[in-house]
């Protein structure tokens, strides 16, 4: 079946975001279940960013012929602040890039009983191969994974809420934190997010042909995610005591379902840490492309080194400390983007 642009681009937008921190609940924990049932608002709220930045940033680089993401960050920032910025984006990059393979390791050891550092470096090769396949490489392994992903992530999440005999939300501790904590947690979560979403939706611009295909890419696949979040957070509510101190918090979830499920899971989890891994390793190599560095198997190879050397910061640490560093300096970006494509479309039209 052949899928349209605006199809395409939605999900390999939503892809960029089930990485490991999503997919093994310890994000959704971090940023929303922990506020009670309010963070579920929290959930819509960065979804609506999603959404919003996705359309922005497709539609200006429709509008001003831009096919690049160093050619973005230029357009959005100018010729002095934009290097800079991106320079700060590409440092993020890296980092998300190690914690996918950061949640690899302990997806290898908390699972398989593995030694951390075979999982990182496992997922460490498959990234390498498939970058050096470039653009091509990235939307084929997201369109391959992402659907079981996407799917596999809802039917997990609301089959587990619904098998669980306990009467929703009886036994979690979680919402003490009051007042508008959660919202500022949720625009933390989706500006840091968007670091890395509007990289992969720069490089991807050039499927956007049409109007629609820009609102059909950003608005799905803002939407989406937001449908995923949901549904994976309802059984964090319900096992909350047990899992709140573990890396891989919905792989004990899986567990008390039986070995078909938790393989279904792992399936989904490998899957969100190989796209989001991919996606973010590629974003970094479009900017040591820009900078001059051609050799793009070179390249490739010494990125996927640091990165596993990198990953044995450890996930959780990743997660709670680098974080929410770059969530502020990812607000500052959403609030120009949305200026620029709002304001600066009504100025050309004027």
């Amino acid at each position: 079946m052949k899928l349209n642009n605006g199809l395409k681009i939605a999900i390999v937008y939503g892809s960029v975001f089930l990485g490991a921190g999503f997919a093994s609940g310890r994000e959704l924990l971090q940023y929303f279940v922990g506020f009670g049932r309010v963070g579920m608002w929290g959930l819509i709220v960065s979804g609506i960013l999603f959404a919003l930045v996705g359309w922005s940033v497709l539609t200006i680089c429709r509008r001003e012929e831009i096919t690049t993401y160093n050619g973005f960050m230029k357009f959005i920032f100018g010729e002095r602040l934009g290097p800079i910025m991106e320079g700060c984006v590409a440092g993020f990059l890296f980092c998300l890039f190690a914690a996918m393979l950061a949640g690899a390791g302990a997806t290898a050891y908390q699972a398989f009983y593995l030694p951390f550092s075979v999982g990182a470096l496992v997922v460490g090769l498959i990234v390498f191969a498939v970058l050096c396949f470039g653009l091509d490489g990235i939307v084929k392994i997201n369109l391959f994974l992402a659907p079981l992903m996407l799917l596999g992530g809802i039917f997990i999440g609301f089959y587990s809420f619904l098998a669980y005999t306990a009467p929703a939300f009886a036994s979690f501790s979680g919402g003490g934190r009051m007042g508008l904590a959660w919202l500022l947690s949720a625009i933390v979560y989706g500006s840091y997010n968007l670091v890395t979403g509007v990289p992969v939706l720069a490089a991807t611009s050039k499927l956007a042909v049409t109007k629609r295909d820009a609102m059909v890419g950003g608005l799905l696949g803002g939407g989406v995610i937001t449908l995923l979040g949901l549904s994976m957070s309802l059984p964090l509510f319900l096992y909350y005591t047990d899992i709140i101190s573990l890396e891989i918090p919905f792989l004990h979830i899986a567990r008390d379902y039986g070995s078909i499920f938790s393989v279904l899971y792992l399936t989904v989890l490998v899957s969100a840490l190989l796209t989001t891994a991919a996606c973010n390793a590629f974003a970094v190599m479009q900017w040591l492309e820009s900078r001059g560095y051609k050799n793009k198997i070179k390249a490739a190879a010494v990125l996927c080194l640091l990165g596993v050397l990198a990953a044995h910061i450890g996930f959780s640490n990743i997660v709670i400390f680098v974080y929410p560093i770059f969530g502020f300096v990812g607000l500052f970006k959403i609030i120009v983007i949305l200026i620029r494509n709002f304001a600066g479309g009504n100025l050309r039209q004027g």
